[in-house]
């Protein structure tokens, strides 16, 4: 249990970054591997924390490419 929370606290930091995604795929993929050993307890707890790093990578995929979407609204234009 105790190397579950650590994992989940690697998540979120790794979560922090949102240029540089790979490193959180990775870690969320060998979760994901690890869910069917999973207890009860840690799976809803993984369930809490997946709801809460959804609304982060939402976050971070805006930081990342709400610049596009913003001069596509506007129409985009080079100024010389």
């Amino acid at each position: 249990m105790e190397n579950f929370k650590e994992k989940l606290k690697e998540l979120e930091r790794l979560s922090l970054d949102p240029f540089k995604p790979e490193p959180l795929r990775e870690e969320l993929e060998d979760i994901m591997k690890s869910i069917p050993k999973m207890s009860k307890e840690e799976k809803e707890e993984l369930l809490r924390f997946l709801q809460k790093l959804e609304k982060r990578l939402e976050e971070n995929h805006r930081i990342c490419f709400g610049w596009i979407e913003e001069v596509f609204k506007r129409g985009f234009r080079r100024q010389v």
